[in-house]
């Protein structure tokens, strides 16, 4: 398949004309998606799918620019990460996620904000924010910004993001087995994974599966499945529903129902115990950075 540089923006204006097509036609949104892809040079839709992930990782792999490289050398040097959060980056398991998001997020043991290992985390995520190339501009941010106007709108991206850390005797041995981890802990998927190294951007990954379930999908309309958790969390804890809950239940959409059944799991003495609500202070963290 020839490569055609594909951008965020440029597959999310196909999605919506594939949707446009497919109320007017009444055909299938597969056969919509195929239909638009072909009219603007993709052999189909998958063609679509694969040079996006190519796009993103040619825009990841580009020299992360001087001004930002700086900022964190210098950062580095002054307030280094914990040697837990290093190995972590390096040979361990993290995640990011978005900040309101992470709001309904609850810990393990076996997990700890990773408040001190920003800047860790930004040499991979600031190549792609500084080299993304706006499909209405045609620019990047690397060659319309000045050195310092990039360092702040960089500073400024990063409080979008908080970061948790994975302590546990073994770390995930695959992308699926690290995202199934993540699902246990909120309904929200992480937004980017540092695994045994490998950094990972979970909105450029065609579609993830576990134990054979698709469970993410870059495909338009797509719900994350969690109905094995649901369907578990339903037979230890759905007695505990009292009368007008049960009444709304039948009602509720499946990450509804699974919330309300996680709200109940945590509210149980085990649940108590196992879960542990977040409190950041990555926003002070951050705001210090633009000092450095």
């Amino acid at each position: 398949m020839e490569f055609i540089a594909t951008t965020a923006t440029a597959a999310e204006k196909l999605k919506r004309l594939a949707k446009t097509l497919r109320k007017t036609t009444g055909t299938s949104l597969a056969v919509a998606l195929d239909a638009v892809a072909k009219q603007h040079g993709y052999e189909h839709w998958k063609h679509v799918a694969v040079c996006l992930e190519q796009t993103a990782s040619a825009s990841c792999s580009k020299p992360l620019p001087e001004s930002l490289k700086d900022l964190l050398d210098r950062a580095a040097a002054r307030h280094p990460a914990s040697v837990e959060s290093q190995r972590a980056f390096a040979q361990g398991f993290v995640f990011a996620m978005d900040v309101k998001d992470a709001e309904e997020l609850s810990l393990t043991s076996e997990y700890a904000e990773c408040d001190d290992g920003w800047y860790l985390a930004a040499r991979d995520l600031w190549r792609g924010l500084a080299h993304y190339r706006d499909d209405e501009t045609g620019t990047t941010l690397f060659e319309t910004h000045s050195p310092e106007d990039l360092a702040s709108t960089a500073l400024d991206d990063l409080q979008n993001y908080r970061l948790f850390r994975y302590s546990g005797a073994a770390t995930p041995a695959s992308l699926e087995e690290a995202y199934k981890q993540t699902s246990e802990l909120s309904l929200f998927p992480p937004t980017h994974i540092w695994l045994s190294g490998k950094f990972i951007d979970i909105g450029e990954v065609p579609e993830i599966r576990v134990n054979g379930q698709l469970v993410l999908s870059t495909s338009p309309g797509f719900t994350v499945l969690q109905s094995d958790d649901r369907r578990t969390r339903y037979e230890k804890f759905g007695h505990l529903l009292n009368a007008a809950e049960r009444s709304l239940f039948d009602r509720m959409t499946a990450q509804e129902q699974d919330s309300l059944l996680f709200q109940l799991e945590k509210q149980t003495p085990i649940g108590q115990t196992r879960y542990q609500p977040v409190h950041s202070s990555l926003t002070s963290n951050w705001r210090d950075a633009k000092k450095i």
